[in-house]
């Protein structure tokens, strides 16, 4: 089941309000019927999360080992990253800013 550009804009949404008061945007671009969410710093733009299934993940980044808990795959053959509740916005902020930085 592809991702609904609905859900997209509803997790775009989501991080502009968890991330308000933080330099950030997002955008996000259609890939095989999914989403790779980007972040924008200034003039610099860095994949941050998959969107697949109607589901958030992130990269399984071991500064979040304790905050996130759930693993799960984005896509056959991938391997586990961390599904993301999107709609806890402190949370929501919390992994990007620890993700932010390690992105490159």
């Amino acid at each position: 089941m592809a991702t609904s550009s609905e859900f997209k804009d509803f997790v775009l949404e989501c991080l502009e309000l968890a991330c308000k008061d933080l330099p950030y945007t997002f955008s996000a671009r259609k890939m095989f019927g999914e989403y790779c969410v980007y972040i924008h710093e200034k003039a610099l733009k860095k994949a941050l999360f998959l969107i697949c299934e109607e589901r958030v993940f992130v990269k399984a980044f071991a500064v979040l080992e304790g905050l996130l808990e759930e693993k799960d795959k984005p896509f056959e053959k991938a391997k586990e990253w961390f599904v993301v509740d999107f709609e806890n916005l402190d949370l929501l902020e919390e992994v990007v800013q620890k993700v932010v930085n390690l992105l490159d």
